[in-house]
């Protein structure tokens, strides 16, 4: 009788979930940067960073581009990179309305100086068309989050009415103005309400994002990539941070 076969069986990992991420000119460079590297760095456990088999989560950039027509002969449309406000670039995956097609589970809208410059724009069916585009986004996946000033967009979207928020806290009268009705908390670092979680300003967000990893992916996913990638996650939102001076600060 020929010997039993041994073979080990694949490890089924969860789903790869998909995080989207609006980019606009002028938007703030760590907003971004800094929420994509918490979740760019996961891993499963048990995998190592080289030669993962599966990834937790995949990032895409969208963009605030609307796909143009098609236009017979000519090559298929990408997103036209996008400046962020200090002049890095970036360059989108996606169209706004492709973002509508697509299957993601997360969208993150940043902060930065072109909040205002989206929001205030005098063509007001453009600001109409971004704040619809939000709501059906809200429809589309299963959690919205803001960084920043980026907060200023969902309030107005009317995403956030009756709900705990908070925003970048120097600039939170600013975006406070957007929406009344929205419980904001100008202590905490990061607000979880469930379906909607915001960030104050800029770092806030990175420490977010990892709160993030890890209700998405487990705590030991997020732990174990903060480990990985050295950073110095505070855990604890309603913990102010204090920045250690080590040199007299130049008055503006």
């Amino acid at each position: 009788m020929p010997a039993a076969s041994h073979s080990t069986p694949a490890t089924a990992f969860p789903r790869t979930q998909r995080i989207g991420i609006l980019v606009f000119p002028q938007f703030e460079p760590l907003d971004v940067w800094g929420f994509i590297e918490a979740f760019s760095i996961a891993r499963f456990i048990g995998t190592s960073y080289a030669d993962a088999p599966a990834l937790p989560f995949e990032i895409v950039l969208i963009s605030n581009e609307c796909r143009p027509a098609a236009n017979g002969a000519s090559p298929t449309p990408v997103p036209a990179p996008v400046a962020s406000f200090n002049g890095p670039r970036v360059a989108p995956d996606l169209f706004r309305d492709e973002a509508l097609e697509q299957p993601l589970d997360l969208l993150m809208i940043p902060g930065g100086q072109g909040v205002g410059t989206l929001l205030m724009d005098p063509d007001t069916a453009a600001v109409q068309a971004l704040l619809q585009w939000v709501q059906a986004m809200d429809q589309h996946v299963a959690v919205v989050t803001s960084v920043c000033t980026g907060a200023a967009i969902l309030a107005r979207s009317g995403l956030l009415d009756g709900r705990p928020a908070t925003t970048n806290h120097q600039a939170f009268g600013w975006v406070a103005g957007f929406g009344p009705a929205v419980l904001w908390d100008n202590v905490s670092r990061w607000v979880d309400a469930g379906k909607y979680v915001t960030s104050a300003g800029v770092s806030a967000g990175t420490d977010m994002a990892w709160h993030l990893v890890a209700r998405l992916a487990g705590r030991a996913v997020a732990e174990t990539a903060a480990l990985a990638a050295e950073y110095d996650w505070h855990r604890d939102p309603a913990q102010p941070i204090f920045y250690p001076q080590q040199a007299a600060v130049p008055s503006s």
